[in-house]
């Protein structure tokens, strides 16, 4: 299905074939679930998040069985292993998402707003900040531009043309914060994540996930990681807008 021009850069046949196939958990994966985990902390019961691209949704098992936690996608094979982790599943596009205003208490992507080309992603920024709460939170991880593995392994990938994800741009944290300004939220933090050189992707495991994860409990060692690690991040909020008394 395409519901906007813009999913013609990240068809469902596209992510059906990622989804579909056994995936190794990568180094990403082990640091996005970590930090979903400390996002939860601060969530009260009754919250109401979406995962706006959720592949797998397996962020999205991470919240209380009191949260109401939604997951949106445009692969079928994605949304079929999405209904293991969340309450409700949605096929649909990011930039058209079938909710009222202001509703979720948390929006968040990781690995989606980079598959299109400006002026779309900031069309789909802007959804997400739509259906989100003015006490709410956005949370959108984009690949790094300035992570030099990240750059030399897709590089590799596209020569050999075995990359699998479709259209991709990457971001330095001043364009991802730029983009959400515009799409008229505030930035609260700037993050990155994966600071150290993949020891495992999707596809391939140098070491066993148990010593990867020891391995990255140094990460929170290391400075700046948003200058250079594997993702950055940001995570804003709305911005308020005036009343009219008119």
């Amino acid at each position: 299905m395409f519901s906007y021009e813009g999913d013609l850069l990240m068809s469902d046949e596209i992510w059906d074939k990622v989804w579909t196939k056994k995936l190794i958990i990568s180094d990403y994966s082990i640091k996005y679930l970590e930090f979903i985990n400390k996002i939860k902390k601060d969530l009260p019961d009754g919250s109401k998040i979406i995962e706006a691209g959720c592949g797998t949704g397996q962020t999205l098992a991470l919240f209380s069985n009191d949260q109401d936690t939604f997951g949106l996608d445009i692969s079928p094979a994605a949304l079929k292993l999405a209904r293991e982790n969340c309450k409700y599943t949605v096929q649909g596009s990011i930039f058209s998402m079938p909710f009222d205003n202001d509703v979720f208490d948390l929006v968040y992507n990781s690995g989606v707003i980079e598959h299109f080309r400006d002026p779309e992603n900031i069309a789909a920024i802007k959804e997400m900040a739509r259906v989100v709460k003015p006490s709410g939170k956005v949370i959108i991880i984009v690949p790094n531009t300035l992570c030099l593995w990240y750059k030399a392994g897709k590089t590799v990938a596209v020569i050999l043309k075995n990359f699998e994800f479709g259209y991709e741009e990457d971001y330095s944290v001043y364009r991802l914060e730029h983009a959400m300004e515009q799409a008229d939220l505030i930035i609260e933090t700037r993050f990155g994540l994966q600071a150290f050189p993949p020891l495992a992707t999707n596809n391939r495991e140098i070491l066993s996930m148990s010593r990867r994860k020891i391995i990255s409990r140094f990460e929170h060692l290391l400075p700046a990681k948003q200058y250079y690690a594997y993702t950055v991040g940001i995570i804003a909020r709305k911005k308020a807008h005036p009343i009219n008394h008119n």
